[in-house]
């Protein structure tokens, strides 16, 4: 038979899983067990001193009468048997000849004290003495208890009967209370259920002042913002991912056009030699095109995917020697001179920063048309790290030099097969290490890049505490 589930009915029982009840019925039952417990202490002590209580009434009413019945015992045989003839009282006197004389109910033979005894099927109290008595006589004087013992088990009855409502109303105050006491659990999931799952930040759930509910609203406060700032995240970089693919698919685009044109003429008409040489070394370009711009948005792509635990211990100054080494290299007609402090070390990302610095002077060659460049690195006085490229190219107009920052951005200054991406390269490890970029007039009649980081020092990131 299948019925509606009740409030005692469990919450949901999932695959593999143990049954799931909720708040409220637990607080009801650990105040049910624990009534029961108490109740069950309580009811074994108040039984066992009804018990010892009667039977030490019964004691008392025995040495009472043995007051009258030990000064002549065997007259007493006789008196107890014609006022007492329901077998109200039992009296045993035993010689020390082996003789006896005793009322209807004989009672046994016992030790000297205080005994209970069942005879012809009564329950008799006993008191079993020699005071008083000429030697080798024994006095047994016994009342019935069988009035008694319905006493005392009409009392453990209503000890029993007072017990299973203190353990019932236990229970019924335990899930009253209980819900007052769990509400504002209620109230938290309430409001966690209710939070929109759009993955904009909500309002923040309150514990009602209970500290254990404080507690944990906190703890799920930290969690829901963790989660927040992840959906964030998450959201931001596919939006950037989304305009990151559409910009570059509208950048390769161009190449890969003229490449298909190219390649079409190549194979429909009929060329010369010098014809022929003119596409293929359009080709050419095309091609480094590509590959340039590809090998950019490479390490564009890597840079989103730094974090701090990527910085390591960098000697600035050597990494900007090595880059005016190579720069020299492979712009045979750029001079580049090295100013740099005798000590300039910090916590960076080496390779990041060495190709920031090859951009600026590959920019400085390649688009200022440049024979002459200026690399320096100083720490400065409030603990910034700050790198400088001067040349001597053509410059880069004012309105210009925010712009040439953005992905994809070539200044009116640039030549032609550029990726757009060098400079953006630049700012992206500026801002990773916590920097910025930017143009300034230079010393040498052209323009300046300037990259300022600040000075983590060998001891970044500090350590955390024990």
């Amino acid at each position: 038979m299948t019925g509606a589930a009740g409030p005692f009915a469990p919450v949901g029982k999932r695959a593999g899983r143990r049954w799931s009840y909720t708040l409220r019925l637990r607080v009801a039952a650990a105040a049910a067990l624990g009534a029961t417990i108490i109740v069950a202490i309580l009811s074994w002590i108040t039984i066992y001193a009804i018990g010892r209580s009667n039977m030490a009434q019964a004691d008392q009413q025995l040495s009472m009468v043995s007051r009258l019945v030990l000064i002549q015992p065997v007259f007493a045989v006789n008196v107890v048997d014609i006022l007492a003839p329901n077998k109200e009282m039992a009296l045993t006197v035993r010689m020390a000849d082996g003789s006896l004389a005793s009322t209807p109910v004989r009672l046994p033979e016992l030790p000297v004290g205080n005994a209970t005894v069942i005879v012809d099927g009564s329950t008799y109290r006993v008191l079993t003495t020699t005071e008083a008595q000429p030697a080798g006589r024994v006095v047994s004087l016994g009342i019935p208890t069988n009035q008694t013992e319905k006493t005392i088990n009409e009392q453990r009855r209503w000890v029993y009967l007072a017990a299973a409502l203190a353990v019932t109303a236990s229970a019924g105050l335990g899930w009253l209370l209980g819900g007052r006491a769990v509400r504002p659990i209620v109230k938290l999931t309430r409001a966690l259920d209710e939070r929109s799952p759009s993955g904009e930040p909500g309002i923040p759930l309150d514990g009602s002042g209970v500290k254990e509910a404080d507690k944990l609203a906190e703890a799920v406060n930290t969690l829901l913002e963790r989660v927040d700032r992840a959906q964030q995240e998450t959201a931001t970089a596919l939006e950037t991912a989304r305009d990151f693919a559409a910009v570059s698919a509208h950048e390769l685009r161009t190449p890969l056009t003229a490449m298909r044109t190219d390649l079409e003429v190549l194979s429909t008409l009929d060329l010369n030699e010098e014809q022929r040489r003119e596409i293929l070394t359009d080709l050419q370009r095309g091609q480094n095109r590509v590959e340039t711009t590809l090998a950019a948005l490479e390490r564009l792509a890597a840079g989103d995917l730094t974090n701090d635990g990527d910085h390591v211990v960098t000697d600035v100054g050597e990494l900007c020697d090595a880059a005016a080494q190579y720069a020299m290299r492979h712009f045979p007609q750029l001079t580049v001179r090295i100013d740099t402090d005798a000590e300039l070390v910090t916590r960076g990302l080496p390779t990041g920063l060495r190709l920031a610095v090859d951009n600026a002077l590959t920019n400085s060659a390649r688009h200022g048309g440049a024979t002459q460049a200026l690399v320096s690195a100083h720490r400065a006085r409030d603990g910034r790290i700050v790198i400088t490229v001067d040349d001597n190219g053509r410059g880069l107009p004012v309105a210009e030099r925010e712009q040439v920052f953005a992905r994809f951005f070539r200044g009116s200054q640039a030549t032609k097969g550029g990726s757009g991406l060098g400079l953006a390269l630049v700012a992206q490890q500026a801002q990773l290490h916590g920097g910025r970029a930017y143009f300034d007039d230079g010393l040498l009649g052209g323009v300046r890049l300037v990259l300022e980081i600040p000075d983590r020092g060998a001891w970044w990131p500090p350590s955390a505490p024990a």
